[in-house]
Order: structure tokens, then sequence, then C-alpha cells
């Protein structure tokens, strides 16, 4: 029996991983597999040790886990491979299997444009206006990649002048120099799309403060704030599809040992190996909207000399 459990950052803020959980509903009720269950990675629970516990006593013996998140930053690269180790050891008889992140999925762009207009409609458009997307930010620069991708692709479609990325944290152009940017390029209107899942501290005080101050600096511009990402049926398509991506790779697989991220080999019958993978997509396929691979096992083993 299969399981997907989304795991998400987690939050202080209790409420703040609300709409994940409704997300996880919603694609329980379409069937996406028998099981789906939300997690969390940090501060909140429940933890996906707990939720894989959940799994494993209602019959589970494959689990998908899906990152909630919008890159594969240090979180997702890192953090998470580590804690799905570690649970992992306790269940060796459950096969574990990562779903790409939601990425640059044309959904997401779809969902983006939808805040823009929701925006829009209560502050029209002046011209020529420029699009921000606000985004967090990683020390793994190249993980933001998706974020441009659908920011480039909203401006297009949308028919803005202007398009600028600003972080949070850890990469530049910082939110005040996109900004600054935008007006210097000639926009007279900037719409800020906050590019979070989740109202995090970031988007219930850090954002609203950071576009307060360059307000004041630029009192000339209409700098209009969108909503962020939040609850969107269009985040369970996102997840539909990663998993049924996942699941049809699974059906490929001639092997299919059990275990996540140990050193034995499927071909010397000890039946512990990494199943799943996430890639970094090409440029292309970021621009395009490509649904990442799921390398095979027998492709991995082939890289890890198993």
């Amino acid at each position: 029996m299969q399981a997907v459990i989304l795991i998400g950052h987690g939050s202080l803020r209790s409420a703040s991983g609300a709409s994940m959980i409704r997300i996880a509903a919603r694609l329980r009720e379409r069937g996406v597999a028998p099981l789906v269950e939300a997690s969390f990675l940090n501060y909140s629970r429940p933890t996906l040790a707990e939720m894989v516990e959940k799994c494993h006593a209602q019959g589970a013996t494959t689990v998908i886990v899906q990152p909630y998140f919008l890159i594969e930053g240090t979180y997702v690269q890192q953090d998470l491979p580590a804690l799905l180790q570690d649970v992992a050891r306790a269940y060796p008889d459950l096969d574990f299997h990562v779903a790409p992140v939601l990425g640059d999925h044309p959904a997401m762009v779809a969902l983006a444009r939808r805040r823009v207009q929701e925006a829009e409609a209560d502050a029209p458009r002046r011209r020529p206006a420029g699009l921000l997307f606000l985004a967090h930010g990683t020390p793994l620069p190249a993980a933001n990649r998706p974020v441009y991708s659908v920011m480039q692709q909203v401006q297009v479609q949308m028919g803005f002048t202007y398009g600028q990325v600003g972080f949070l944290d850890c990469n530049e152009p910082e939110i005040s120099q996109a900004v600054q940017q935008l007006v210097e390029d000639g926009a007279r209107y900037i719409l800020a799309l906050p590019y979070f899942l989740h109202m995090g501290r970031h988007v219930r005080e850090d954002l609203p403060g950071i576009l307060a101050e360059v307000r004041r600096r630029y009192p000339a511009v209409t700098i209009h704030l969108a909503r962020h990402l939040d609850y969107d049926l269009l985040l369970a398509d996102v997840i539909a599809h990663r998993a049924a991506a996942v699941q049809e790779q699974l059906a490929a697989m001639p092997c299919r040992p059990a275990g996540v991220g140990r050193e034995a080999a499927c071909r010397a019958g000890r039946a512990q190996v990494v199943m799943a993978h996430w890639l970094a997509p090409s440029p292309k396929a970021q621009l395009a909207g490509s649904l990442e691979s799921v390398e095979t096992a027998g492709t991995l083993l082939e890289r890890i000399g198993g």
C-alpha cells in the first residue's frame, strides 16, 4: 500500500502550516494514494517520524515523501535526507521515495497569476508597471532558478514592463535593492507578491516592514502588496502530478528493495538503497515547466558504485 506524506518547514506560529494540512486532506479526497498525511521538518507537529509510524501501522509498504517546498534549498538538499535516513532505520520493510519540490510547475505559474489578479482587483495597475517577487533566499543560489522562472513567465503573460526577484535573506538583490532597480528602470507601480507558502513571521511582519520603508523612500511610486501563495487547490494539482510521476517510475522499476540511503545494493540482495532522488532540472526544463525526473534504482546504483 502506498502512502504520500507531505513535509513542510514548520513554524513557531502553530497555525502557519494549516494550508498544507488542508491540501493533504484534499489529496486524500482525490485518492492520490490510499494514505495521505502531512508533517513538518521543524518546530511543528506532527513530525515525519510520527506520520511514517501512523502509515506503517495502517499497512503502508511504500512511502512517497513530498517536500512542500518551493525550491530545493538547504532544507530539501541537506536536512530532509538526513531526517529521512534516521526515520528509515526504524522501518526496514518500507520503501521510501522522495518526489520533486513544487518548483516551476505550470500550476505554480497559474497560482502566482491568480494572486496578482486578486491584488489588482483592489488596486488597478498603473503603467509603466513592475512585478516584484518577494522570496526568502537560500545559501544555495542555484536553487532559486524556479522562482525566477515563475516570475518571468508571469511577467510576460500578464504584461508587466519590468520584473525583479528580491530576497529577504542569503541572496541578492535584497528586496530594497530590487525595488530600487525597478524604480530606476522606470516603474511607477510595483505589484509585490510574497512568494511564500505559509503565513509565518516573514510574511506577517518582516515583508510589510520592509515595504513600509521603501514606500517612504519612493513616495511617488505605488507599491501594492499581494497575498502570499497560501491555500489553493492549484497546489494540490502540483502535488498530485508530482506523486503520479513517482508512482509511474516505481511501476517501471524491475527491482524495488526497501529502505532509503543505505549502502547495500539491490543486485547484491541486501535490499537497502536510495530509491528515489530529486534532481535539479536543466534550465530548459525549468523554463518549460517540465516535471523533474526521478532516478531509477539501476541508474542510482551505477552512480554510487553499488
